[in-house]
This record gives structure tokens, sequence and C-alpha cells, in this order.
């Protein structure tokens, strides 16, 4: 309890304890004290105020991203290698990719249209090295306006949605970077979970090699960051191990952040 809060408490104990001790002249036991303090804090009773504490906490509502999927695509044999590259032997795995139900390049397929439209953008902002630190800070600011509004025009583009939290964590705005990425990126380890199991697959890949899988990855990545500018580590190595779990090839670098998580401070 805060300061403020201990005052508004006290103010309301003042206000109700000479109409409680007229209710209550004998008090002095207790469960007489309990209700009191219920009332301080709004119940009716000590007993509205347990059940109210005891019931559970209404989940966060899933992010909506359209009609965003996971397609299973099957097994394949992938080359495998080690921290140095060097090649491993090769692994039988299924995988699967993000997309959309719409037939590719359809008119049907918005999250298309909406890709090319943000590569543009980001072509005509300043190239498309990857690198957001390339951007001048008002190109940046015009990109995540479109990156927004795309994102609104189709749930389903991740890209626009990693270009954002990328934004924010180059900002230093580590919070608002959590708080967009954290829910997306929960929700698709939910899908793959899920096209797992019916696939009937313990072991289930999500490769960068796969373009629908990219911006994933890199929501993913920033996402880790956004953990690390808040200093919760513990977080950010968990979720570099569940990547790496999905993608051991690891294009993104997660094995180097769970190696020195702040090397870069």
């Amino acid at each position: 309890m805060n300061l403020e809060q201990a005052k508004k408490q006290a103010k309301n104990l003042r206000r109700l304890l000479p109409a409680y001790m007229a209710e209550h002249p004998d008090a002095g036991k207790l469960s007489d004290v309990q209700e009191l303090i219920a009332r301080t804090h709004g119940y009716p009773s000590f007993h509205a105020m347990v059940m109210a504490q005891e019931r559970p906490a209404e989940p966060a509502p899933r992010p909506q991203l359209g009609s965003l999927l996971v397609s299973y695509m099957g097994v394949s044999e992938w080359e495998m290698f080690d921290s140095e590259g060097n090649p491993k032997r090769p692994v039988n795995v299924a995988y699967g990719e993000l997309g959309t139900s719409a037939i590719a390049y359809s008119d049907e397929d918005i999250l298309s249209q909406v890709t090319e439209e943000f590569d543009e953008a980001c072509e005509s902002e300043g190239g498309m090295t990857g690198d957001m630190e390339d951007y001048p800070a008002s190109a940046l600011n015009r990109l995540c306006r479109l990156a927004k509004k795309l994102t609104k025009k189709e749930p389903a583009f991740i890209d626009g949605y990693a270009f954002q939290a990328g934004a924010l964590v180059i900002r230093g705005q580590h919070d608002e970077a959590r708080r967009l990425a954290e829910p997306i990126v929960e929700a698709i380890f939910e899908m793959v979970a899920q096209c797992a199991k019916e696939q009937k697959k313990k072991r289930f890949f999500m490769p960068y090699y796969c373009l629908g899988n990219r911006p994933f990855h890199r929501l993913a990545h920033d996402l880790v960051l956004a953990y690390l500018g808040l200093k919760e580590t513990d977080k950010a190595l968990a979720l570099c191990k569940q990547m790496l779990a999905l993608w051991p090839n690891d294009n993104i670098g997660f094995r180097f952040i769970i190696a020195d998580p702040y090397a870069e401070d």
C-alpha cells in the first residue's frame, strides 16, 4: 500500500467508523474489524471482499489477427548447422508457414496487397536494408503510421506489427513495444501448437526460409529486445529458446542473445 492509498483508507475509516460503532457497540472481535476494513474498500461485507479476491481474473482478450493461420506444409529434410555455421546431421521434421486462406495474389489476398504497398513505401523512404536506424525520424514516423493503417486493413499483416514494435524499441519505448508484440507472439505460438497437435507432430518447425514466417521471427526478436530493455532477462531468454525450438538454424540471432543478453549495452 502506498501513501496515497493509506490516506484514502484513513479518510474512509473516519467516515465509516461512527455509524459502524453505532451499529456494533460491542465491536472488538476480529470478525468485526474485518467487516469494517471491507467497507473501507467499498465492499458491503468481508465475505464479498473475499469472494472478489478469489474470483479468477478474466483472461486477456486474444488479439484479432484476421484470417491468419498456420498451414501445415508436410515433413521435409532440413540441413542443420551448429552455432558456428558448421553442418550437422540433417533431420526430418514437420513444418508450417503463416499466411491466410486466400488464394495467393487473388483479389481476396489482402495480405499480399498490403505487404507490397508497405515494401514499396519502405523502399521509397530509404531502401530495404531492414535496419530501422537507417531511416530518418520523419520517415520512420510515416512508415509507422502506414504500418498501423495497413494492420487495420489486414490484421494478419504481422510485418506491420513487427515494424511498429521495432520502431518503439529504437525509440526506447520498451513497454509500449512489449504491449504491442507480446499478445501477438503468444497467439501465434498457440496457432503453431494447435497445428502440431492436429498433425500429431511432437517436433514442428517454423522455418525462416518460408517467407510467411519471417515477420513472426522479426516480431519475436523485437519482443526479446523489449524484454531486455525492461530488464526482464528471464522472459527474453525463454522466448529466445522457444524460437530456437521452432527454428534451430536461427537466421535472426537468438542464440547470440542467449550467450550474452546485453552485449550491445
